[in-house]
């Protein structure tokens, strides 16, 4: 077990600064996707009459949160190159795009203003899809 940890240890540390900024850009489209997710369910939810305002709203604001989170761990990368540069612009659009339409569903439901954040659920649709294909990095 030690053998296969200090083995994976030692790959990590052998890849590309390329290449962790592709694992850094995966990891933070998985987890912001996710979290656009959550903010959609949420807004589905609440259209439905399966969900209350106030725990659709304590959800979306922690959705907000975390995508935030993601976004915020992702530009700490250092781009070394210029297609990093390019993927580093490309991933930090997507995730402030993301951070955006989650922003836009929160501030509606906290206006309870459940018709506007209805009206976002095709940009957080968009914002997912974006995020899941750079998860696929």
């Amino acid at each position: 077990m030690g053998a296969v940890l200090a083995t994976a240890l030692l790959a990590a540390g052998c890849a590309s600064p390329e290449q962790k900024l592709r694992d850094a850009a995966a990891q933070a489209g998985r987890e912001a996707a996710s979290e656009v997710g959550t903010a959609r369910l949420a807004v589905e939810q609440l259209q439905a009459g399966q969900l209350w305002a106030q725990p659709a709203g304590q959800v979306v604001g922690d959705a907000e949160k975390g995508v935030e989170q993601a976004a915020s761990s992702f530009a700490a990368q250092q781009p070394t190159s210029d297609e990093a540069q390019r993927l580093y612009d490309q991933v930090t659009k997507a995730l402030d795009d993301a951070t955006q339409a989650v922003t836009s569903v929160r501030i509606a439901l906290g206006n309870g203003d459940l018709d506007r954040a209805g009206r976002q659920l095709a940009g957080l649709r968009v914002a997912a899809d974006q995020l899941r294909r750079i998860g696929e990095l």
